[in-house]
């Protein structure tokens, strides 16, 4: 029995389930990436009976209407601009800030990130 050569022909390999499974790792990768950046902001734990005498504190309350300093609502953008005329004014150089559980993790962390910015002003988180 004679196998002719003509008889056995090799086939093309088909590229489409090769490029269909190439989109697909594609779309999930570029599905499951994430292209915003997280940034830290930084907390420190007070610790048991470190509290100083000399600190005059100020009173931040945060709560999901909006932000109270002292007792008075003001807007974040003027969060700055108000401790900073307490502490001319009244001598201020802490803040104690309160947080409402009702208040969002991103008013929590814009309200830090303002406070950050204040020269020669602790901060402390009470709940």
């Amino acid at each position: 029995m004679r196998i002719e050569a003509s008889s056995f022909r090799r086939r093309k390999i088909s590229m489409t389930s090769l490029i269909d499974v190439i989109f697909l790792l594609l779309l999930f990768f570029m599905l499951s990436s994430t292209f915003s950046r997280f940034s830290d902001v930084e907390l420190s734990s007070g610790v048991a009976g470190s509290a100083s005498q000399d600190i005059m504190p100020a009173f931040i309350k945060l709560t999901d209407q909006g932000i109270t300093l002292n007792g008075r609502s003001i807007e974040l953008d003027m969060l700055n601009e108000q401790v900073a005329a307490l502490k001319d004014d009244a001598g201020i150089n802490g803040l104690i800030l309160s947080v409402d559980e009702t208040a969002s993790a991103q008013q929590f962390v814009d309200v830090l990130t303002a406070a950050r910015q204040l020269v020669g002003i602790s901060l402390q988180v009470v709940k």
